[in-house]
């Protein structure tokens, strides 16, 4: 056998050796969809403000007529059904919820939406809180760091790791300002119809529609200091 005809069978040999090594291309099945893998579910969760009252029967302490205005603001916000307040029922805890309904109502709070109801305290307990509570939807995502068993540093296929999306969708639903967005979409808000006219009679007489801009503005100028 010839030095040129040993050359091409090895050559061949060669080429045969590493089709054979080529690994199969990555399909539809090795596609990595987050949203499945690691779902975030919409839950009910109760959210709850404990409210210190005065004990010598004068309503609430110093300071919480703001912690209970901004409960107000957080429920209408993220909250549904209605603003409950449990008492247990003392004389210091009445004068309490009398004056927690009057703050509420303030914060404009609609009386039907304000629950009262009374609960039976510990015997002996003669400072059991009043508290203010209401239901609110919580995401929910999967559990993370429980599978690591790949070796990450040897990926020749780059398929994606079992943990791979968990943070992300960890991170999206901290992010939620409102979960059940992901349930359904929110409604349109009214249009501006004065604004919506404004356009319109600019856009007839040629005028530029578009907000003017200086040329400040646009240069990117931060700061009305002058250096020396």
């Amino acid at each position: 056998m010839s030095f040129i005809s040993r050359i091409a069978i090895m050559g061949m040999m060669a080429v045969s050796a590493a089709g054979c090594a080529t690994p199969a291309e990555n399909g539809p099945e090795h596609q990595s969809w987050r949203e499945v893998r690691f779902p975030i579910s919409v839950e009910p969760q109760v959210v709850t403000l404990v409210v210190e009252t005065d004990v010598d029967g004068g309503g609430v302490q110093n300071g919480e007529a703001n912690r209970v205005q901004a409960f107000a603001e957080e429920w209408k916000a993220r909250g549904h059904g209605a603003l409950s307040i449990s008492s247990p029922g003392s004389a210091n805890a009445n004068a309490a919820v009398s004056e927690i309904r009057k703050i509420l109502t303030e914060a404009h709070v609609s009386k039907n939406a304000i629950r009262i109801a009374t609960y039976r305290a510990a015997r002996g307990d003669s400072h059991a809180p009043v508290t203010v509570s209401f239901i609110s939807d919580t995401a929910v995502a999967a559990e993370c760091g429980k599978d690591w068993s790949e070796n990450m540093a040897f990926t020749p296929r780059n398929l994606p790791w079992p943990e791979f999306g968990c943070s992300t969708q960890h991170n999206l639903a901290a992010a939620l300002e409102d979960p059940r967005d992901l349930e359904r979409p929110r409604t349109l808000d009214k249009p501006d119809a004065l604004r919506r006219s404004d356009m319109l009679q600019k856009y007839r007489k040629g005028e530029p529609t578009f907000t003017k801009r200086t040329s400040e503005e646009d240069s990117g100028k931060v700061s009305e200091v002058k250096t020396q």
